[in-house]
């Protein structure tokens, strides 16, 4: 997904869930060679804008990868909750992230 894209689809995502407000991190992480990072994201949207050959990123809201996957899977680049990223490859791997934080009146942030 493009990051132009992505900024759009996640204020209509967001709009969607019933938040107004959110905060967007760039996020990008170097995976080790056959190594597996996992993290919780709760109350987020993860939005993959780019994702390096051999990678796997499985979350509650479906799996992308972009070697075995054909055509358009729905969802693909969008991930939430449980998130675990896979690198299949002996190489290091990077994949980057438009995280979207879903912001509440109660979450103690400053908006």
């Amino acid at each position: 997904m493009r990051e132009e894209f992505a900024l759009q689809y996640a204020d209509r995502r967001a709009k969607e869930r019933g938040y107004e407000d959110y905060r967007i991190v760039y996020r990008e992480f170097m995976i080790p060679p056959m190594g597996v990072l996992k993290f919780q994201a709760n109350n987020e949207i993860w939005l993959v804008t780019y994702i390096s050959w051999g990678l796997i990123v499985k979350s509650d809201y479906g799996r992308y990868d972009n070697w075995y996957t054909q055509g358009i899977a729905e969802n693909a680049h969008e991930h939430g909750d449980r998130i675990e990223i896979i690198n299949t490859r002996k190489y290091q791997r990077t994949i980057r992230f438009l995280q979207v934080i879903l912001k509440t009146k109660d979450d103690g942030s400053k908006a």
